[in-house]
């Protein structure tokens, strides 16, 4: 039995208070003689012996009441086990698992969880622990508890492994914040992982762990593995004409020690085995196998390559798709035919013409033979010179943007502002405000993009972006309409590209020409790639990546104001929003596999793979993560007498013993006053 408030034993004394009142009654009275005496005389023996036991029981009762009253007050704990404590130390833990992907490896997840189970089987009763769940980043998390039962349960009961890669340090830096909170100053955390190299802080990294906490290591890993993954798939998009053979690349390496003859790997098209191949792997090696393919059905295709013959399968499959895509249509609206140089569409066309990746159809028409029921079969407009329409054109434009078709307008020179403006203001993301003409010498340049829109991106995946060649002596200085997006901007801050959008569908209004009468820009680079990728993102194809890794963000392209799905491996179906601080970004990229985008009327897939840098297993010298982690000046425990203290606080916490005495102390006053009441009355 120990004491959280011994002084309260003090209270003891006041046991004498009730025994000397006893002693006091039985003091001899002063002997009177009385007629009646003889009366008190013929009194039974019997009753005057049971009224002493009674006084002497009420005596008991009342020292009893008395000593247990001081006891409740000193705050009892009453353990067998405490004695045992009192010279060890108690101790704040923090365990941190590793859940990421090459823990699948054989058994090392089961042995894992053993070795969180024996950790917490050490400690005693009173100590304290967390437990984290980690891979890339914190996973799940069981705050400081002295519930080693509920600790138990939680480690027994922690998700599997998934595909995500190991990172050390935000676990780390996780289990440091945790401790902060400690109850005791001997701290320790825990990590139990099969520490592969990859997961190892750079060298260069300052952070430690504070100079109070020690980093106990506990290492899965096997000394010798054997593993086969596929680190890259490369394809290209194709094109629905003719009957061409495209390549499918891929490169399968051999992270283990052992030389693997007659490696199958295999090639799936939308689930069907579409060719095989044999190859040889030395130890530490990497070959490259081809597959050569014909693809002329329109639409992407869902393709894997995978390898056999090793027993880690979390990496033998490479998961990518492969999208054929048909002639883009395209409407151009134009005064001239665009057959010369002098003509507004010839440099369009010229653009379109150039058919890298994406093919082009384009009809160039005039205003007048624009025929309202032939819209709806092009995939995207371009308003030459913003000409004028007539009403029935104009209400069918209107119809078929709101519809989820694409509009680019293009004013120039000979545009009318006020008809402009009233022709198109349920279309145009900005509204015309003044036409400026500058002397050569005087022209703008394009100096500000907005890398998050998905037509700058797009460029920036092709090398680095340079509009400063471009020279712009005329453009529309222009009022962009509420929800609508400044892509790029001129020199002197003006809007150069506004993207907007009515009803399902896209608008992008360009505030110069198109041709060389206010600009060089035909000339420049640029001018091909703007092009393309403006009609791609008319057309909503905009997602340029298909293949991306476990836990990376997917760009989301939904235009402004707009909405769209995407659709899990698993199943699980996201609705996505833009926003007005940007397009909408996909966060839950955790499992391999395919991923269906759904937005309005445009549809395709994307694949996402595991981290590469998790197929090698190779392991470091737990010794250099202690090294790089810990200080070198480790402070000093404080003495076990100063840590008994607040174990005791633990213990009576966990066993309120002083309520129990107070019960009792009740129990025996209401027999006190029954006993008083039948004795001196």
């Amino acid at each position: 039995m120990s004491f959280l408030s011994p002084w309260y034993l003090l209270g003891l004394l006041g046991i004498g208070i009730p025994l000397a009142l006893h002693l006091i009654r039985r003091q001899l009275a002063e002997r009177v003689v009385l007629p009646t005496v003889r009366f008190l005389k013929r009194a039974p023996k019997k009753l005057v012996y049971f009224q002493r036991l009674q006084q002497l029981l009420l005596l008991a009762l009342r020292i009893v009441i008395l000593g247990l009253l001081a006891l409740a007050f000193a705050r009892p704990i009453f353990t067998g086990a405490f004695s045992q404590l009192v010279g060890a130390i108690p101790q704040s833990l923090v365990i941190l698992l590793d859940t990421s992907m090459s823990m699948q490896y054989a058994d090392r997840f089961d042995r894992g969880k053993a070795a969180v189970i024996s950790e917490l089987e050490s400690l005693q009763q009173g100590d304290e622990a967390a437990i984290v769940t980690f891979a890339d980043r914190p996973e799940t998390v069981q705050l400081l508890t002295t519930d080693l039962t509920a600790l138990k349960n939680f480690a027994l009961n922690s998700p599997a492994p998934g595909y995500r890669s190991t990172h050390f340090l935000s676990a780390l830096h996780l289990a440091d914040q945790i401790l902060q909170s400690a109850h005791y100053q001997e701290k320790t955390i825990v990590l139990v992982s099969d520490f592969q190299r990859s997961a190892a802080p750079a060298q260069d990294s300052a952070w430690k762990l504070r100079p109070d906490i020690r980093l106990k290591t506990i290492k899965i890993g096997d000394a010798s593995t054997e593993n086969l993954s596929i680190t890259e798939v490369s394809t290209m998009e194709l094109s629905a004409q003719g009957q061409e053979t495209h390549r499918v690349v891929g490169r399968i390496k051999n992270f283990g020690s052992k030389t693997i003859p007659e490696v199958q790997v295999f090639l799936t098209i939308d689930g069907s085995e579409a060719a095989t191949r044999v190859v040889d792997l030395e130890d530490r090696s990497e070959v490259v196998v081809e597959f050569p393919i014909v693809l002329n059905q329109v639409g992407v295709h869902r393709c894997t390559m995978r390898v056999a013959g090793d027993r880690f399968e979390a990496d033998n499959t490479y998961y990518f798709t492969i999208r054929v895509e048909p002639p883009m249509r395209v409407l151009c609206i134009s005064g001239r035919s665009g057959t010369s140089q002098v003509d507004e569409a010839y440099w369009f066309l010229s653009a379109l013409a150039q058919q890298v990746t994406v093919p082009f159809q384009v009809d160039v028409i005039d205003p007048r033979e624009l025929v309202p029921e032939a819209l709806p079969s092009y995939s995207a407009v371009v308003l030459m010179q913003a000409e004028r329409l007539a009403e029935e054109q104009i209400n069918a434009l209107q119809a078929y943007v709101k519809g989820g078709g694409g509009l680019l307008l293009a004013p120039d020179d000979r545009t009318d502002l006020a008809s402009f403006n009233r022709d198109y203001a349920e279309l145009t993301p900005a509204l015309l405000q003044r036409k400026h003409i500058f002397s050569e010498s005087e022209a703008l340049s394009i100096a500000q993009a907005q890398s998050y829109h998905s037509i700058i991106r797009s460029l920036q995946g092709g090398g680095p972006i340079n509009f400063s060649t471009a020279r712009f002596h005329g453009y529309w200085s222009v009022a962009p309409v509420a929800g609508s997006e400044v892509v790029l901007r001129f020199e002197n801050g003006d809007a150069a590209l506004v993207a907007g959008t009515a009803g399902t569908g896209r608008v992008l209004f360009f505030a110069s020409s198109l041709d060389p009468e206010w600009n060089n820009f035909p000339r420049q680079v640029m001018y091909l790639p703007l092009l393309h990728e403006a009609m791609r993102y008319l057309a909503g194809s905009q997602m340029q990546k298909t293949v991306y890794q476990v836990g990376e963000f997917v760009h989301f392209p939904v235009a402004p104001g707009g909405a769209g799905r995407i659709i899990s491996p698993q199943g699980v179906d996201t609705l996505l929003r833009h926003t007005p601080a940007g397009p909408a970004f996909y966060q839950s990229t955790d499992q391999p596999g395919f991923y269906e985008v759904r937005s309005g009327k445009w549809s395709t897939s994307f694949a996402v793979n595991a981290a590469a840098q998790e197929s090698d297993l190779t392991t470091i010298a737990v010794d250099d993560i202690e090294a790089r982690m810990t200080s070198s000046e480790i402070q000093q425990v404080a003495s076990a007498a100063e840590h008994i203290s607040p174990l005791k606080v633990q213990l009576e916490k966990s066993q309120q013993s002083w309520w129990w005495i107070l019960l009792v102390v009740l129990v025996l006053g209401i027999v006190e006053v029954f006993l008083a009441n039948r004795t001196y009355r």
